[in-house]
């Protein structure tokens, strides 16, 4: 059980080691980073953001995000709007936009290009997720070696 479990854990990091490598690569092309390809990405999904729905959805505290925001500002990658109760909105400009439909297609290719079988994959997501969720909870407890 624990040579699976160490497989498991070097697959994993490879996987995520060329996940990363691949990122960056495209990243490199628009002059962004990971962290502000976060934010381009969940404004395209969302069209419009406020700064604390930014906080949540990154899970990031509120310097990290104010950086990025004025950042992306002032690539001209999103734009700044005020509401109706005098709130800071999001929203990605033309030039954001672009730069996410084109991650969206280069992330679809890359998709197809590694496709397996839904059936499989679907097991897959469930076995993932299973083990997520385990480790979270040994994660949340204390390091009491008999609690799981």
């Amino acid at each position: 059980m624990l040579e699976r479990f160490e497989e498991f854990n070097s697959l994993i990091k490879q996987i995520n080691k060329e996940i990363q490598k691949i990122k960056n690569r495209e990243l490199k092309k628009f002059g962004l980073k990971g962290s502000q390809m976060e934010f381009i990405y969940y404004l395209g999904k969302n069209e419009t953001l406020s700064f604390k729905e930014f906080c949540e959805l990154l899970h990031s505290d509120k310097a990290f995000v104010s950086r990025n925001v004025a950042l992306l500002k002032e690539e001209g990658l999103i734009v700044e709007t005020v509401n109706s109760v005098n709130k800071a909105i999001y929203r990605l400009s033309q030039k954001g936009f672009e730069i996410f439909k084109l991650n969206r297609e280069t992330t679809e290719r890359m998709c197809n290009f590694v496709y397996i079988d839904e059936n499989k994959i679907d097991d897959f997501y469930k076995n993932l997720n299973e083990i997520s969720a385990k480790l979270r909870k040994i994660g949340e407890r204390d390091n009491d070696k008999n609690n799981y």
